[in-house]
């Protein structure tokens, strides 16, 4: 059987997203990396797989989507086994599937925005050879930092909030799609320095104890180490760009 192709980039969180469930659902996919720089997402071949220029994108045979959130649901309904798919998105309960669902709209609405924002304000755009190419380079003209520092420290606290009533972001007994989502929203920020806090740093501890207790849990889940390995690669370039100041 012809293995799904996704498209994507292990610097892009809703990617990381998507090859997490893939990898949690048990499905063997053909990853495509798609270079930013190189105008890989502008390719008249792509334009006809996504028209607004985003990945991830997934292929299946002749079935084409977009948007990670479908993606994921997609993969899992589709690949996983059963109890996979009661973990991740209980087909038996509509209202966990309606919470799962809350926190996944959530994140794109609150919780990116400041959080992605920030990481290529502070980061990306300092890694990326050329941005010129990439959606960032209006987002950091015509978003103001001070919104996505708000929004950030906003969410941190409605998810704190939120998680001190249970393990997980939905109120499930173990990780769901909407933790894993937001979990590579909030795993990014480790590109920060560890020692300060949100929003100039990653240190949520004394801050945000709630959100720091599940993120541990989360990077316990299967699968994380192989999904964040090649997004941590830039580690050892962050540092040194900040070591000489310019970052």
């Amino acid at each position: 059987m012809t293995k799904p192709i996704v498209w994507g980039s292990v610097m892009s969180q809703p990617t990381r997203a998507v090859l997490w469930t893939a990898l949690l659902s048990r499905v063997e996919i053909d990853f495509r990396p798609i270079d930013t720089g190189k105008g890989d997402h502008l390719t008249p071949e792509f334009l006809k797989l996504n028209p607004n220029k985003k990945f991830p994108v997934v292929q299946d045979g002749n079935f084409v989507l977009h948007e990670s959130h479908a993606i994921m649901k997609y993969l899992l309904e589709k690949y996983a086994p059963a109890d996979v798919r009661e973990q991740l998105y209980p087909p038996s309960d509509l209202e966990a599937r309606s919470r799962i669902d809350t926190w996944l709209d959530w994140k794109h609405n609150f919780l990116r925005p400041g959080a992605c924002g920030l990481i290529r304000r502070r980061v990306m755009r300092h890694l990326l050879p050329d941005v010129s190419k990439h959606s960032m380079v209006w987002d950091l003209k015509e978003i103001p930092a001070e919104r996505e520092e708000r929004m950030l420290l906003d969410s941190l606290k409605v998810m704190d909030d939120q998680i001190a009533a249970g393990s997980y972001i939905a109120g499930t007994n173990s990780a769901s799609l909407a933790d894993i989502a937001l979990f590579t929203e909030i795993s990014q920020l480790d590109l920060l320095p560890q020692d300060v806090s949100p929003p100039h740093g990653c240190d949520f501890s004394k801050d945000f104890p709630n959100v720091h207790a599940w993120s541990q849990r989360l990077r316990a889940l299967e699968g994380y180490e192989t999904i964040i390995s090649g997004f941590t690669r830039a580690q050892p370039k962050v540092e040194a760009l900040r070591s000489q100041g310019k970052l």
